[in-house]
């Protein structure tokens, strides 16, 4: 495996471990705390139910990146998106939400453990960070 793969699993793999240990870290409390105040009004609960659903939808775009494909369609809507998917999860407890974060991450390392070097460095539109290459917007 190249070795910007293997950075950005490794990156991949602290950034799981860190954000679960986070996130336990919190009391029932503190996890119903409203953290964003416009937007999506978020819950502490409610970030990590956005990391999910965000990060799911990640593995097609960087799929159809890697194979030549455009990546975001221009029109996405992203505060449509954010309003409507992390709500989907409202009800699953916060172990439930962690062990689906984890199991996300883990296909999204596996996603990376497939691309090129090559692949790495396609360009495609991501919604939010604009036009730019495949590996930022991995990492």
């Amino acid at each position: 495996m190249a070795d910007r793969r293997a950075d950005i699993i490794a990156e991949l793999e602290k950034g799981c471990e860190d954000s679960i240990a986070f996130f336990k870290s919190l009391t029932a409390e503190e996890l119903t705390v409203q953290v964003y105040q416009d937007g999506a009004e978020w819950t502490a609960k409610q970030v990590l139910a956005h990391f999910i659903t965000i990060e799911r939808s990640m593995h097609w775009l960087f799929k159809n990146i890697a194979s030549g494909g455009s990546g975001a369609p221009e029109d996405f809507d992203i505060e449509r998106f954010n309003r409507t998917q992390t709500s989907k999860l409202d009800e699953l407890t916060i172990d439930e939400l962690i062990s689906q974060f984890r199991a996300v991450r883990e296909d999204t390392i596996s996603i990376v453990r497939e691309l090129s070097e090559e692949d790495l460095d396609r360009e495609g539109l991501h919604a939010f960070h604009g036009h730019g290459t495949l590996e930022p917007f991995i990492r």
